[in-house]
């Protein structure tokens, strides 16, 4: 007898044990009852005392599961890290709990029987969860159930065997693993068509149809933002449809008559702007019908901003390339002769080059070289545009995500950097040995070593080359325009990128400037002018003209946009007509120019009265005879004492002093 009672007040003593250990793991903030073991456990109405407080509504368990009947003043429950995949055990109330919340769980299997046991949910979501599945619901038994959400899981099918209607109202499935939407494998949408809301964002689906919306006839909003779509077709099916969302599908393709398809439409929102381009250039006339709102009609909202976006700017216009026939002759026209001319005086410069010894080259001819091949390089890129022109024509608006975002487009932005940066450096210092040859001409007759000039050459084409290269590690960007070129200016490094090579162009285009005036300024100074002296001169005044019509209106024209930038309104000024214009038409005058003056012409020298033409590897050498060249004395405006112009050894580009006698004055 003794025992019996030893036993019963030990088991007593135990559940008050127990009992006190749960009470002292749950905390009641005014009506919500929170509870956080430190080990795994499982609550029930037994081990929850609500006595003490009969106002408590919410339950919020951490680290612990409930199980059996919850208390009927409960009508949320929140289950957060639980640590198995399913749920041992089940919990109902058939009246009050409207409100289930299952937060960072381990969680791989979608309870069955929800609605079965606790037929008053309207809310249900499953958050951070291992849900890949959902084959079997019996979300059919919540007639309350409004909005549904399984988010930042593993889902990838969402469909039930036993066909049946569910009310939901909204439906949350973002951040998931769909890549389909189907009746099969995917999502089957038949089992919903009471649904207003479909969130299907931040998913991998590739392809959507309008059948799958068949028996979603109420469907106002619909979120596919930051899929794979690649294509999506719409009917009448989506009729009711008010907000649609498409941002961050980088290769999506639309029917061109999307809008007709959505006569409700208040925003949709597209991952380009040129999406809005056949949306903005709708007729007014075909805009015009009415629908009932509160029994009275209203139009719908006209094309503007708050219905499509992105809209068209000055950086994305609808338009191609070209804007008319002739203005794409006259560039088909500069591609052909810039490449051509550029090609062959290359081939000319190379075969001297495999002919003679390294010992034997000149140095005009490795500068000039040395330019023809930075502008070969530019011509590419004008050709790669010219192609893509001509395979689009006037329908390449609709395609801009497409080359934008292609690999032949970060080529064509690379080679029109390198070409472009290397070209004036090279320019530069044929302009600068010119110089050194006519204004010193005794200090020139000691030529400069091979190894120095090469080494010239070589940090001029490393620094395009990592000039041309920093767009592709994100400094600026060569998706940023259809242009290819990197002209984006919404970050500091972008416009701290432009200002750089704005700079160093600047500079530049100064040391030519002031090289060339100083040349023509010595010509102009000589004691003996002849006719040669003025073509020189007006050959020079030729190139410095073609240097600052290829790269000076873009320059200024960048200076302005920088200038102009508003970092509030991320507007720059700059226009995408006014890059096309500079880019495309003025800065290959300077490439189409070059091939002449310094390549094709370099290689043909006067030899005599008679002015036939031969071709020579080297430089040529000054004629003995006095009746051939004019010898004449000058004074330097450099250092102001006299010397005889070897004028003859400047750079092979200008006319020789070639006539037999002197033309004074």
């Amino acid at each position: 007898m003794s025992s019996t009672k030893l036993l019963f007040n030990l088991f007593c003593l135990l559940s008050s044990l127990l009992h006190l250990q749960v009470e002292s793991s749950c905390i009641n903030h005014d009506t919500e009852l929170l509870c956080t073991p430190l080990d795994f456990s499982v609550y029930n109405i037994s081990l929850l005392n609500f006595n003490t407080s009969s106002s408590i509504q919410t339950i919020h368990l951490t680290n612990s599961y409930y199980s059996g009947s919850l208390a009927e003043t409960i009508n949320k429950l929140i289950i957060d890290g639980y640590p198995y995949e399913a749920f041992d055990a089940t919990f109902n109330s058939t009246f009050t709990l409207s409100s289930l919340l299952i937060e960072h769980t381990r969680l791989s299997v979608f309870p069955p029987w929800l609605c079965t046991l606790n037929k008053n949910l309207s809310f249900i979501e499953i958050d951070n969860s291992n849900i890949e599945r959902i084959l079997e619901h019996d979300l059919n038994l919540c007639f309350h159930l409004k909005i549904l959400r399984i988010i930042n899981s593993n889902l990838q099918r969402f469909t039930n065997h036993v066909l049946s209607s569910v009310f939901l109202q909204y439906l949350y499935l973002n951040n998931n693993n769909f890549t389909e939407i189907s009746n099969e494998n995917g999502l089957n949408l038949n089992q919903f068509p009471s649904l207003v809301v479909l969130d299907l964002s931040f998913n991998q689906i590739e392809q959507i149809s309008s059948r799958n919306f068949n028996q979603t006839p109420h469907l106002t909003k619909l979120y596919l933002s930051n899929n794979a779509l690649h294509f999506v077709q719409l009917n009448q099916s989506l009729i009711s449809l008010e907000i649609l969302d498409f941002e961050g599908n980088r290769f999506l393709q639309m029917d061109k008559q999307w809008y007709n398809y959505l006569p409700h439409l208040t925003r949709i929102r597209f991952p380009y702007a040129h999406f809005c381009c056949a949306f903005k250039n709708v007729p007014r006339s075909s805009n015009d019908k009415r629908i009932r709102d509160n029994k009275n009609y209203l139009p719908i909202l006209s094309p503007s901003s708050s219905v499509c976006s992105p809209l068209p700017d000055p950086m994305t216009p609808c338009e191609s390339f070209f804007s008319s026939k002739f203005t794409r002759f006259i560039f088909l026209i500069i591609v052909c002769v810039s490449f051509s001319s550029n090609l062959i005086a290359l081939i000319i410069r190379i075969f001297p080059f495999l002919a003679s010894s390294c010992n034997r080259w000149s140095i005009s001819t490795l500068f000039s070289s040395n330019l023809v091949l930075a502008d070969f390089i530019f011509s590419i890129y004008l050709i790669i545009i010219a192609i893509v022109d001509i395979h689009f024509k006037e329908d390449f608006y609709l395609y801009t995500q497409i080359w934008t975002k292609s690999y032949v487009c970060v080529f064509a932005g690379f080679t029109y950097t390198f070409g472009i940066q290397s070209s004036i450096y090279a320019l530069t210092l044929l302009t600068f040995e010119r110089f050194h040859t006519i204004l010193f001409s005794f200090t020139r007759q000691t030529p400069w070593r091979l190894k120095f000039t090469l080494t010239v050459i070589s940090i001029g084409w490393f620094v395009s080359f990592i000039t041309a290269s920093l767009p592709l590690l994100n400094v600026n960007n060569f998706h940023a325009n259809s242009l290819c070129i990197p002209f984006r200016m919404e970050y500091l490094s972008d416009r701290l990128y432009l200002s750089v090579i704005i700079f160093v162009n600047l500079v530049l285009l100064g040391i030519i400037i002031i090289c060339n005036g100083l040349i023509c300024f010595n010509f102009s100074k000589s004691h003996v002018r002849t006719l040669n002296d003025a073509r020189a001169t007006v050959k020079i005044l030729s190139l410095v003209f073609a240097v600052c019509i290829s790269h000076m209106p873009l320059i200024i024209y960048t200076l302005f946009a920088l200038f102009t930038y508003s970092k509030v309104s991320n507007v720059s000024g700059l226009r995408l007509n006014d890059i096309k214009l500079t880019v495309l038409f003025l800065q290959p005058f300077n490439s189409c120019f070059n091939p002449f003056m310094y390549s094709s012409l370099s290689t043909f020298q006067w030899t005599s009265p008679t002015r036939t033409t031969t071709i020579e590897l080297g430089r040529p050498k000054p004629v003995r005879k006095s009746h051939s060249f004019s010898q004449f004395r000058s004074k330097s405006v450099v250092f102001n004492r006299g010397y005889h112009p070897l004028r003859l050894m400047s750079v092979t580009s200008l006319d020789y002093r070639s006539s037999s006698l002197p033309d004074t004055p």
